[in-house]
């Protein structure tokens, strides 16, 4: 009889962890492939307007006329940036070779789209290549804790230190906010089973204040 409590308890449990994984799985493959839909409305709603734009100018335009080479330049500098943002959205820069310089730019990148936040990184100039998969999970992982954290009030200050001792890699960033806003809780174990499942590591956040803070965890693979 207490085998066979014993055993339902077990058994309990292991479905109850299959469940949070599988509900986890199937957020982030939903966060991802939401991203990917806005990137793609991206680019047919902007760039490729743009070259329709510019073709149907090029094609209606007498040969005898000419636009101001600067405005041309100014076009076209709008356009390469635009590319070059996307590019970087579908594949983050530096991410294969070094984590602390893929971090670097992810985050400054991410602070244009909140010009009043300050950023103050802490980030080794030692730091191992490490896998590439690892490295693209902290960063994911990493960048999509800090919009969800900062969904619903508006960032003043972010502080981001990158560490290690051995093989034990550790990321801890303080994320003060205007508000006291507390993000899904859901949501945020999501992201804890993906980061355990993908890199093995320990996401942890906690409150303090104003303040959210956030820990991340995890070994060479």
């Amino acid at each position: 009889m207490l085998i066979s409590v014993g055993w339902a308890a077990a058994l309990f449990f292991v479905v109850r962890r299959w469940l949070r994984q599988r509900q986890a799985w199937q957020w982030w493959h939903q966060q991802q492939m939401l991203q990917r839909h806005y990137q793609a409305e991206s680019i047919r709603d902007g760039l490729l307007q743009q070259t329709f734009a510019f073709r149907r100018y090029l094609e209606g335009m007498p040969q005898s006329e000419a636009e101001p080479a600067t405005r041309w330049l100014d076009r076209f500098q709008t356009y390469y940036q635009s590319l070059e943002g996307l590019s970087n959205q579908l594949s983050p820069p530096f991410v294969a070779d070094s984590l602390p310089l893929a971090l670097q730019f992810a985050l400054k990148d991410w602070q244009r789209s909140h010009p009043a936040l300050q950023l103050q990184l802490d980030l080794p100039t030692d730091w191992p290549s490490g896998s590439p998969s690892q490295n693209q999970t902290v960063l994911s992982v990493t960048m999509a804790l800090l919009r969800l954290l900062t969904a619903e009030a508006t960032p003043q200050r972010l502080t981001l230190a990158l560490s290690r001792e051995a093989s034990q890699h550790r990321l801890i960033f303080e994320l003060a906010e205007t508000a006291a806003a507390d993000a899904s809780a859901a949501r945020i174990r999501h992201l804890k089973e993906i980061f355990r499942s993908l890199a093995a590591g320990q996401l942890d956040v906690s409150r303090q204040g104003a303040t959210q803070v956030g820990r991340l965890c995890w070994r060479d693979e």
